[in-house]
This record gives structure tokens, C-alpha cells and sequence, in this order.
């Protein structure tokens, strides 16, 4: 499979689920947290209140690992993607513009926590007021699909938000 092939395969698949896991740690203490996502590019796009935990660990340790997977009916339709990379707060005006825009072409309904604070509960609004942007950008991405074998994998490597290298099967 050439890298363009596998890349194509890896957006068209970001593009088809809406929940990532991303997986941390500090200090020796995993912790996992799903949160939707927009794709820009390879990087994926989430909201989260900086004082959430697994948000305290990324302004800690930024090494991140996500998967975003659908679901299944057996062992032989499993896809997926592992990820590792890293992440950042959105922190210009025109990132955090851009980023919202992905965003809510990605997640609409999320316009209506955002522009009419009215239409949502007190206590809605007080959590989404309280939010930051944040941008997972992997360096690596595994794909996965049990329809070409138990454990098929292969491996996309990132640099930049960009693919990169040619693309490698990768053993289970």
C-alpha cells in the first residue's frame, strides 16, 4: 500500500467516527479520557476544560496516545487507529478561529452552545464557558483491520501534521 493510499484510508476513517480515547499519564498514573473531534488535517481538534484531569496532565506531559475505533460485530471486522503524538492548547486568535470553524462544520450542534447560551441549561453554559481548545498531532498512526487478517496493521508515519515516509505493514 503506498503512504497516499493508507493516508486516504486513515482520513476517510477519522471522518467516519466522532470520539477519539486519548490516554495519558503522569507520575507514573494512566488515565483515558473520549472526547469528540474534528479532523484538520491529520491533527484532530478537541474541546476540554483546562481542569480536567487528563487536561492537567497535558500541560504536564504533552506524549499522548488516542484511538478512535467503530464498532464490531466480530474479531474479523475490527478497525481502527493507534496513535501517538502529542498535545497542544490552540492558542493564537486565528488558530483558535480556523479550529472552531473545523469544528463546527464537523459537530453543529455545538453552534448552539456557543452562540445562543440562552437555549442551553445554567449548567451547560457554565461548563462550556470554561472550555479551551486543544489539538491532539500524532506521529505515528497505526490502522488496523482484522478484514486482511487477525492483527493487519499499518503504519503511517507524521511529521508536522503531515504524512510522511512510506507506509510500512506493521506485525501484530
Amino acid at each position: 500500500m503506498t503512504r497516499e493510499d493508507l493516508e486516504d484510508i486513515v482520513t476517510r476513517y477519522m471522518d467516519s467516527c466522532n470520539a477519539m480515547t486519548l490516554a495519558c499519564s503522569i507520575d507514573d498514573k494512566p488515565w483515558a479520557a473520549t472526547v469528540y473531534y474534528a479532523r484538520q488535517g491529520l491533527d484532530l481538534i478537541f474541546f476540554s476544560s483546562p481542569t480536567s484531569r487528563h487536561s492537567v496532565i497535558f500541560s504536564q506531559n504533552t506524549w499522548a496516545a488516542a484511538s478512535i475505533h467503530g464498532g464490531s460485530q466480530g474479531w474479523k471486522d475490527i478497525k481502527g487507529l493507534q496513535m501517538e503524538g502529542h498535545i497542544h492548547a490552540v492558542t493564537t486568535a486565528k488558530g483558535k478561529a480556523r479550529a472552531i470553524s473545523t469544528y463546527l462544520k464537523r459537530h453543529p450542534f455545538v453552534s448552539e452552545f456557543l452562540s445562543d447560551p440562552l437555549s442551553i441549561s445554567a449548567k451547560v453554559a457554565k461548563k462550556m464557558s470554561k472550555v479551551e481548545l486543544y489539538f491532539f498531532r500524532p506521529d505515528a498512526i497505526l490502522y488496523l483491520d482484522n478484514e486482511a487478517g487477525f492483527g493487519t496493521r499499518w503504519k503511517l508515519e507524521v511529521e508536522g501534521g503531515k504524512a510522511s515516509g512510506p507506509a510500512g505493514e506493521s506485525s501484530f
